[in-house]
């Protein structure tokens, strides 16, 4: 046998085996095994619990940023959250909180004097407070007041809404527009809607309550805000006598 005959040969033989045992078809033509009811209620179950998780990641990673950014701020300018005349941030949020529940004039002045403050004081205290949040771009205070505004409050996530979750999001989609163009974000606050970053604030205190009982609400809020950035970036603010 010469060599072409050998080599011609081998590949008659190869042609054959080919023929003889075809190609296995390719994966996505390959008929999977219907799922049974609960094999399918589980897949999906497992399906939901690893968004769950993914969102509650990103999440924490959110609120892990923002505090970063937060602690560089009151690293790079600790009188803003300095305590004013010895009154902190803190104890400032409970006497508003105090204030906003307590009608009676003679009321307050005695709640007043247990967080040791006169009325005189505390309004030195409120204008200080606002002055700041006003230069402060990171809403450090307003965080660190929505906070201990909301404990004061005891904030009841089944409670009446203090601004719908539409509007909620359009407030924080323009913030962040207007934080992104270096934009007064508390003079529009108010010439847009109204309101000042204390409101806002408060909103935040009930509203993330309501996110961290339902993270589905909170990607709904998140893709809302996105909605609404790019509407304000590209100019479209909303008038200012919208009611909130």
């Amino acid at each position: 046998m010469g060599i072409f005959d050998f080599l011609f040969g081998k590949a008659k033989n190869k042609a054959v085996q080919k023929m003889t045992n075809p190609a296995p078809p390719p994966p996505d033509k390959i008929e999977k095994p219907k799922e049974s009811p609960e094999e399918k209620a589980a897949r999906k179950a497992a399906e939901e619990e690893e968004m769950r998780r993914q969102t509650q990641a990103m999440v924490d990673q959110a609120h892990a940023d923002i505090k970063a950014k937060q602690a560089a701020t009151i690293a790079a300018d600790p009188g803003l959250v300095a305590p004013c005349e010895g009154i902190t941030v803190e104890v400032w949020a409970q006497a508003a909180s105090m204030m906003i529940s307590t009608p009676d004039e003679g009321a307050q002045v005695q709640k007043l004097s247990a967080l040791g403050m006169d009325r005189a004081l505390y309004d030195r205290v409120n204008n200080e407070f606002q002055a700041r949040m006003a230069r402060d771009t990171t809403a450090t205070i307003a965080t660190i007041y929505g906070n201990a505004f909301s404990q004061a409050q005891n904030v009841n996530a089944a409670g009446p809404e203090p601004v719908s979750f539409e509007k909620y999001g359009e407030i924080a989609g323009a913030q962040a527009a207007w934080g992104e163009t270096g934009a007064d974000v508390n003079m529009k606050l108010q010439q847009v809607f109204g309101i000042t970053a204390l409101d806002v604030s408060n909103y935040g205190a009930y509203w993330s309550a309501k996110f961290v009982a339902d993270y589905q609400l909170g990607m709904k809020h998140a893709d809302l805000m996105e909605k609404y950035k790019a509407q304000y970036l590209s100019g479209s603010d909303q008038d200012g006598d919208i009611q909130i």
